[in-house]
């Protein structure tokens, strides 16, 4: 048996190797079959039908070809192939395109497409119903490639033949690149890839040429970038309209608008990088620039000539020829210039033989005309000549080089706000400057104008300066021209010191200094400084863009403050910490007060004294500056109102947390204590977040305080004669948000609650006791709880509202209620409120009586300046009225016979009405003892009197009493003021005389007739 199966595995292996073979052969010939088969797929229409099929999903557009061949020899062509996107803003033609790919570098991750030929490729874009949409097709995520994994794509060969491209414009112009010939070949880094492009500009019926060629080859190490790139490039533009490419400029999202003609021919080589030669000329007709990017200015000229010649050699670049010409400017130069700073040294070495001579010139007149915005001249400015022209020379001293520049601004004439101006000298810059051991020195730097002068010298790495400004002549000449804002100067200005140079940093050292300074402002006020003077030692990071003011001290008529180790970052989002201590010290108050009227609108009827001492530290927090001070002090403080008790307190102390929040516009105050004698801040806070065109204030405040001294510093709040005594110890909290820059819509917005009170009161004779009031404004919306408390004896109750969206805000009570019950009345309030009421108040002494008065409406403006919009309706009496004297009063009585001492006075319960400044009422009878006496009329606020008053007298000569009814009784008009109130006798003795004159012409009658 063994031997038989060993003789069958014998017999076996021949068939394996067949069959092996079999399967080789089967596979060699499906893959021959694949290699035919692909090619012949796609080439065929349903090969085609299923690619734009494909294409057609993926983009929002149809895309259509007649033909495509595929071959591994002969490569790959497309015929009449057209695109068009859905909104009938692109379409694209092409008659043919052919590529010969070369396969083998798919392996490798590169796409190299060969030799490629484009033949008439037409493109169209419309721009009537804005920029083409870019899109990515639903369900496609688009995803970076990392720059590690991309393969190459290189075209070894591209080539356009008579391509063109038209766009239409938003306004209907087109613009159309015709006859485009190019041929691009891209190499690898390390090799030389170049471009060569001829076409046609066709537009406005005229047409212009363009051509270019171009070589580069980048450097193997660095790739596709400049960095160590050869090459050169050649530009040709034959008169180009260059309104034409308005619809291009707008496909690009560019908004500019320009007009004219310009040709271009310029040459240029790079070598490793940097630009080697430069050589061409730029001509150009009827130029006129203007758009959004210049915000309002043009840029203007009918001749634009500018030619360059130049070369680099080393650090230097060699100017043969540098010129521009136009209707406005001229500059040429020649010689040989430095590429940076630091090799100026090169050109003013004794043994350079280069030589540098350049001149300008400029209309500032034109310009001005044309660039007022950039200029930033004032609304209502014209500049009618000027001026600026200057040159700058190389000169030979002696064997050592030197530079000379000269410049000066002449004949500066204008015309603002209709008025004729000029400056009265011109402005000239003389500069010198020339090399030594230790580099570069400033022989001379000098700018001198009739108004200011500045000097320098020194070296590039330490510039001494002297510079002098003129005040009252700066403010009278330049200020004709340039916006130097509401402020009117006079005085003098200086400033001595060193400015150091270097790469990392620029450090200043020196002093300023004030003399005579008078800064005023259109209603507010003005501001005298004999002397001021600020010492400075400042250093400016370049890299980091902070500045470091070592020390700065300054001194005024007001005190010092001093600044130590301070740090201001200038770059937005910069997180490096910032740190600074002020000091300020022995700062009078008042002479502090002007400065903080003009600046901080401190009222100017308010008076301030005191002497302040303060340490403030400011630290950072990423975008957060925080602002802390542990001792602030001001002694001897004092405010004082006209005709109104001071607010003066020996010693103040303040402590407090600020922080402000650059970046969301949020400042607050976490924290504030005050401690002085009479009012203590236990804990304060306040902040104010400026975000989405809104303003948000918040507030709280926990205090303790004596009355008579807040009544005193908040007396120019509260009405006049409002005087309040008594220790509190409150809690008040606020918040508003209202629109963002309308400060106005505070109140209307407005949400706070407090419990507030006193212990006493007075006000105009009214003498209130102990008083406890909830007050809460929800929404703009004040209400005040109802209260009770006493008044002179007697009783006060009261409720009220106002509503802060009202303009004016009206102080309201909420029903009809008696505010006043038996109340005292005293020689106070007689003189100041009850003369309103009545005449026979007017210079009342030792009054006595019970007054009530039941209000039906009031409504009261919390704007004094709206006070004529007052409105009260109710019923005022008083009995048991009593007074010593009344010259009035006295008047009045002795037509019946009384007097004013001991006599007991009722008003009965009259209604009237204050309305429009005028208080009214129809009949106020007032019994005199047993004889009634009735007034009628109008009293004004104004003091005006328009009255009528009825005695208790008929035309008989009979006395009324109290109770009696009589149409008779005489009346007479009251005449003068509230202060100064008059009985019209003359009027009694006519009444008196026309009721006799009927009885005497009988009388005389009867004896002619006996």
């Amino acid at each position: 048996m063994k031997a038989k199966a060993q003789s069958k595995t014998k017999l076996s292996k021949p068939r394996w190797k067949k069959i092996l073979l079999i399967v080789s052969a089967l596979f060699v010939t499906l893959v021959v079959f694949v290699f035919l088969i692909i090619p012949m797929f796609i080439s065929s229409d349903q090969g085609r039908r299923l690619i734009l099929a494909k294409i057609n999903n993926s983009i929002d557009g149809q895309t259509d070809f007649s033909d495509l061949s595929v071959g591994w020899l002969k490569g790959i062509r497309i015929a009449d192939l057209s695109f068009k996107d859905d909104v009938g803003q692109i379409s694209v033609k092409v008659k043919n395109i052919t590529t010969k790919p070369h396969y083998g570098s798919l392996l490798t991750g590169n796409i190299n497409l060969g030799q490629t030929n484009i033949d008439m490729p037409q493109v169209e874009i419309n721009l009537k119903d804005g920029l083409p949409a870019t899109s990515t097709p639903s369900g496609t995520e688009v995803k970076s490639v990392p720059k590690e994994s991309a393969g190459i794509a290189l075209i070894t060969d591209l080539r356009v033949n008579d391509g063109s491209v038209k766009v239409t414009g938003a306004d209907s112009k087109t613009v159309e690149l015709e006859q485009i010939n190019s041929n691009v070949n891209l190499r690898p880094p390390g090799q030389q890839s170049s471009l060569d492009l001829d076409m046609v500009i066709a537009a406005n019926n005229e047409k212009s040429t363009v051509k270019a060629n171009a070589q580069i080859t980048p450097s193997k190490s660095k790739g596709w970038t400049f960095k160590g790139a050869t090459g050169g490039l050649n530009v040709t533009v034959n008169k180009l309209d260059i309104e034409s490419l308005g619809p291009l400029l707008a496909l690009a999202n560019i908004d500019v608008q320009a007009k004219g003609d310009i040709s271009v021919d310029l040459k240029g080589q790079l070598q490793n990088g940097q630009l080697e030669n430069l050589s061409g000329t730029v001509k150009g007709s009827n130029i006129d620039i203007g758009g959004e990017a210049l915000k309002g200015d043009s840029i203007k000229t009918k001749v634009l000539d500018a030619s360059v010649k130049l070369s680099r050699k080393e650090k230097m670049i060699n100017i043969d020829n540098l010129n521009m010409k136009t209707d406005w400017a001229n500059i040429d130069a020649s010689g040989e210039l430095p590429t940076t700073i630091n090799s100026l040294d090169s050109l003013l070495a004794s043994d350079s033989k280069s030589t540098l001579n350049a001149s300008f010139n400029c209309n500032v007149a034109e310009l001005a005309s044309q660039m007022p915005i950039t200029l930033g001249l004032k609304e209502g400015t014209t500049i009618s000549s000027g001026n600026i022209n200057g040159n700058i020379n190389t000169l030979d001293s002696g064997g050592k080089k030197q530079i000379q520049a000269i410049a000066q601004l002449s004949d500066l004439k204008g015309l603002v706000e209709g008025k004729q101006v000029s400056l009265s000298a011109p402005v000239k810059l003389d500069a010198l400057v020339s090399p030594d051991q230790s580099g570069i020195n400033i022989n001379k730097l000098d700018l001198t104008a009739s108004f200011a002068s500045l000097d320098c010298s020194g070296n590039l790495k330490s510039i001494k300066y002297n510079a002098k400004t003129d005040l009252t002549k700066l403010q009278s000449e330049l200020g004709q021209f340039v916006k130097l804002g509401q402020y009117r100067m006079a005085g003098a200005f200086g400033s001595d010191g060193t400015v150091s140079i270097s790469e990392e940093a620029i450090s200043a050292a020196g002093v300023m200094q004030l003399d005579n300074l008078q800064l005023s402002s259109e209603g507010k006020g003005s501001v005298s400084e004999q002397k001021a003077t600020m010492n400075f030692d400042m250093d400016f990071d370049r890299k980091d863009n902070v500045i470091t003011a070592k020390n700065i001290k300054a001194n005024a008529g007001f005190g010092q403050v001093d600044i130590k180790d301070a740090k201001v970052r200038l770059q937005t989002g910069s997180t490096i910490p910032v740190d600074a201590t002020v000091l300020a010290s022995n700062i009078d108050l008042s002479k502090l007060k002007p400065y903080a009227i003009m600046f901080s609108s401190l009222p100017k009827e308010m008076n301030i004294s005191g002497i302040a001492q303060s340490e403030i530290l400011v630290s950072t927090q990423k975008q957060t500056y925080i602002i802390k001070s542990d001792s602030t002090k001001i002694t001897n403080l004092k405010l004082t109102y006209p005709e109104k008790k001071p607010f003066a307190q020996d010693d103040v102390s303040f402590k407090f947390v600020g922080e402000i929040d650059t970046q969301a516009e949020t400042y607050g105050v976490n924290g504030f204590e005050l401690i002085s004698p009479d009012i203590k801040i236990d804990y304060g806070t306040l902040s104010q977040t400026s975000k989405d065109d809104k303003t948000t204030l918040k507030g709280q405040v926990s205090c303790e305080f004596n009355w008579s001294a807040v009544s005193a510093l908040a007396s120019d709040f509260l009405p006049d004669e409002l005087t309040l005594k008594g220790q509190r110890k409150d809690k008040i909290s606020f918040s508003s948000e209202y629109p963002l820059g309308e400060p106005n819509k505070l109140l209307p917005n407005l949400n706070a609650n407090a419990f507030i009170g006193f212990q006493e009161a007075s006000y105009k004779g009214l003498d209130v006791g102990p008083t406890d009031v909830n007050i809460a404004v929800k929404n703009g919306l004040l209400e005040i709880a109802p209260f009770s408390t006493t008044v002179n004896e007697g009783q006060l109750n009261f409720a009220a509202n106002a509503d802060f969206k009202e303009k004016p805000a009206l102080f309201k009570t909420n029903k009809p209620m008696q505010i006043v019950k038996d109340i005292k009345i005293n020689d106070e309030m007689t003189r100041k409120l009850l003369k309103y009421i009545n005449p026979i108040f007017a210079e009342a002494v030792n009054v006595h009586g019970i007054a009530n008065f039941n209000c039906e409406v009031l409504s009261i403006p919390l704007d004094s300046a709206a006070k004529d919009k007052a409105e009260i309706v109710g019923t005022v009496s008083i009995s048991q009225l009593q007074m010593q004297t009344s010259d009035f009063l006295s008047q009045l009585l002795k037509l019946f016979g009384g007097g004013v001492r001991g006599t007991i006075i009722t008003i009965h319960p009259t209604r009237f009405s204050l309305l429009n400044g005028f208080l009214r009422y129809e009949d106020m009878q007032m019994d005199v003892g047993d004889n009634p006496v009735n007034f009628k009329g109008v009293i004004g606020l104004d003091k005006s009197l328009d009255m009528t008053v009825t005695l208790p007298y008929t035309t008989e000569g009979r006395t009324i009493r109290v109770g009696e009814q009589n149409a008779r009784r005489i009346t007479l008009p009251i005449t003068g003021t509230v202060d100064n109130p008059q009985l019209d006798m003359g009027k009694l003795l006519e009444n008196q005389f026309k009721q006799e004159l009927p009885n005497l012409l009988q009388k005389g009658l009867e004896e002619l007739f006996k």
